[in-house]
């Protein structure tokens, strides 16, 4: 689905109004933004916001859904191809974090995802509790799959470690996602488009490398076998 906004009896009247919300939660955020707003950007009456959404979060967790449901079959479906056929076997690491990374990395650089990708981003540290709640209920179930998968492809990890290193691999993530060219600018070496394709490469390197940090020392030491008494 496009992130233009097509004009008037081309899109159906529930995806102008998507879309205008789109458009307009990506400028000025969720709270700066309101229905009387939407419904100008949209071309539609009042009557119309209320018919199809009843309020503006609903509004929100429908445009979640548009955006979300595809990058979370995909996610599901790479992550099932990374489930060891035996339950004892730990997963590839790599292979994990590349099924989760992949589809959102995608999407945020494809034609539908820029204003969506701010959308989420902003609304993931709105003040408004509620709309937390939306965002992350979007992402929870394939979220806590990937978890207990990486959970497993880590096991030599205590669990505070292994939470501070998730902490570090989502805000990574996050970071790339939001593609602001930060890095570059410091490195002068301007706007570079990169490929996506780099990005996965280079965020799972990264990060499998920062969840093996110290795996001698975290990994206990084999045990040896007794000598045979005599």
């Amino acid at each position: 689905m496009s992130s233009a906004l097509p004009s008037g009896d081309e899109t159906p009247t529930r995806e102008r109004i998507l879309l205008a919300a789109e458009r307009l939660f990506a400028r000025h955020g969720y709270g700066g933004t309101s229905l009387r707003a939407i419904m100008g950007e949209a071309e539609v009456n009042t009557g119309s916001v209320h018919y199809h959404f009843r309020t503006k979060q609903s509004l929100l967790e429908a445009l979640f859904a548009m955006r979300v449901t595809e990058m979370n079959a995909q996610r599901h479906a790479l992550l099932a191809q990374c489930e060891p056929q035996d339950p004892c076997a730990a997963p590839e690491l790599e292979a994990v974090l590349r099924a989760f990374f992949a589809p959102a990395l995608r999407f945020a650089r494809s034609a539908a995802g820029a204003d969506f990708n701010r959308v989420s981003a902003l609304c993931s540290v709105d003040p408004d509790p509620e709309v937390r709640r939306i965002v992350f209920a979007a992402y929870d179930d394939v979220a806590r799959r990937f978890t207990a998968l990486l959970r497993r492809a880590t096991p030599w990890l205590a669990d505070t470690d292994f939470h501070w290193r998730l902490e570090c691999m989502f805000g990574s993530m996050m970071y790339l996602r939001a593609d602001n060219g930060r890095v570059s600018y410091l490195l002068g070496k301007g706007e570079a488009r990169r490929s996506v394709e780099v990005v996965l490469d280079q965020l799972v390197t990264f990060t499998a490398a920062g969840f093996r940090a110290g795996l001698s020392v975290s990994r206990p030491p084999p045990r040896r076998p007794r000598a045979p008494r005599a």
